[in-house]
């Protein structure tokens, strides 16, 4: 009796599961989208923090002051004279050598020999002493010339011994002069009170801050 009545009591209980999954009837379609939502209110936006200090100015550059070089293997002589002497010119055309330069500055030569740099005029003996060299130089508009010349004759100079040769025109823009006073004087003057010998290059480049 009571083999029969455990039956029966599980019966009934699978009968009721079967119903909860018999009640249960297919998924639906998916329902519309609802209403988007308002929008939060947006974040505040922070202050704006202080400025920071300015950079210090960079140095000025020196525009009143330009160097041009010439490479003894770039020249080549021709006959000429200097003060009616017989002589080997070379001109070197610029249009750095403007009318600036001509009425207010000064063009500084200097020729490097031996792996010094040597300011022109410069002048030198063979080793006997018998024959000496002259090389120097003028400028005018648009142009520099070089002249060599030695005892008894024209001179071209070996590109071999003088390598190069530099040229700075410094205008008076750079160095205030006196009323009155010749432009070129008057640089190389001021260049003397302050201390720099016109005949090293690197003390005068060193002057007006050129590299």
């Amino acid at each position: 009796m009571k083999k029969t009545i455990f039956k029966l009591r599980n019966l009934f209980i699978l009968a009721a599961v079967a119903g909860l999954f018999a009640c249960e009837g297919p998924e639906g379609p998916m329902g519309p989208a609802g209403q988007k939502g308002d929008t939060g209110p947006a974040g505040q936006t922070g202050q704006t923090g202080p400025a920071g200090q300015d950079g210090q100015d960079g140095q000025d550059g020196n525009a009143n002051v330009t160097v041009i070089s010439l490479l003894g293997t770039d020249i080549t002589w021709l006959e000429g004279e200097y003060l009616g002497r017989p002589a080997s010119v070379f001109s070197l055309e610029s249009e750095a050598v403007n009318d600036d330069i001509i009425d207010h500055g000064v063009v500084l030569g200097y020729c490097n020999i031996n792996e010094n740099w040597q300011l022109l005029p410069f002048s030198w003996e063979d080793i006997d002493g018998t024959v000496r060299m002259y090389l120097l130089h003028s400028y005018s508009p648009g142009t520099i010339t070089l002249y060599a010349y030695q005892t008894g004759g024209a001179l071209e100079p070996d590109p071999g011994i003088i390598t190069e040769y530099r040229f700075m025109l410094i205008t008076d823009n750079t160095v205030m002069r006196p009323k009155g006073a010749a432009a070129g004087d008057d640089i190389l003057m001021r260049l003397e009170k302050a201390g720099v010998d016109v005949n090293n290059y690197f003390e005068v480049r060193n002057y007006f801050g050129l590299k």
